[in-house]
């Protein structure tokens, strides 16, 4: 790309749910070498891994990554991404990716996606989203749905995320999007939103993007047809492993 992209991906040891999971074992690799892979394949420009200390850090040396170690005790993924950005690029980019380390499976052109999205559209932000196939997605409050003014069929404005069912609709046959959780920032953009504080709207959903939309900054959504995995269990370890493993 013509401009300059950075992407970044965030990651820490702690996890509830499944612990140690960026140095799970997939296939022979651990989560985060595969999640890294996957970032240089989007071949938009430098990758770096913002890690929360050496553990990390050690295992990216191992498969040759770099890596920044941030203050563990960061309130959010953003608050990483910045801290990365600013220890590493010395402002020389013009795009800054915020991409989850937990995302081992995902295509390349979805990360690609989202970074055209922002250079190409009069924006803050730009973000991905995937059609709903799944009916029980709709009512489950750890997908997180968006509701978009479309400008184009499958590119549009954010106009509020949400855990519920949003846009309602009186039938089945109206879509809803789940969104990806990957960010592509313009750099004034980024600066700006980390020197805000946490919104009522954020607080109550607990999805940091309302923060921006309370703020009137713009957020654009492209919709994408491949939708990575989240790896948030010992469960879907298992699923994403078989995934790899077969293609």
């Amino acid at each position: 790309m013509k401009n300059k992209v950075l992407t970044i991906i965030h990651v820490r040891l702690a996890s509830t749910r499944l612990p140690n999971k960026p140095l799970a074992d997939i296939c022979g690799k651990s989560m985060i070498q595969r999640v890294y892979e996957q970032a240089l394949a989007a071949d938009l420009g430098d990758v770096l891994i913002a890690c929360d200390g050496e553990e990390i850090a050690n295992e990216v040396k191992k498969f040759g990554g770099k890596f920044v170690i941030t203050n563990p005790n960061l309130p959010s993924g953003t608050d990483r991404i910045y801290a990365a950005y600013t220890t590493y690029a010395q402002n020389n980019f013009d795009v800054i990716v915020n991409l989850q380390g937990d995302l081992p499976n995902i295509d390349p052109q979805v990360i690609r996606a989202a970074a055209e999205a922002v250079l190409e559209n009069d924006c803050d932000f730009a973000t991905v989203a995937s059609k709903i196939k799944n009916e029980s997605e709709i009512t489950n409050p750890n997908v997180v749905k968006i509701a978009i003014a479309f400008k184009e069929k499958n590119l549009g404005r954010a106009l509020y995320f949400s855990r519920c069912a949003i846009p309602y609709s009186k039938t089945n046959a109206a879509d809803f999007y789940h969104h990806i959780g990957i960010y592509a920032y313009k750099k004034a953009a980024l600066e700006k939103f980390v020197k805000l504080a946490p919104s009522a709207l954020e607080q109550r959903e607990s999805l940091e993007q309302l923060r921006a939309l309370e703020n009137d900054m713009k957020i654009f959504v492209k919709i994408v047809d491949a939708h990575p995995l989240s790896v948030d269990t010992k469960e879907d370890l298992e699923v994403v492993t078989k995934l790899i493993a077969k293609a």
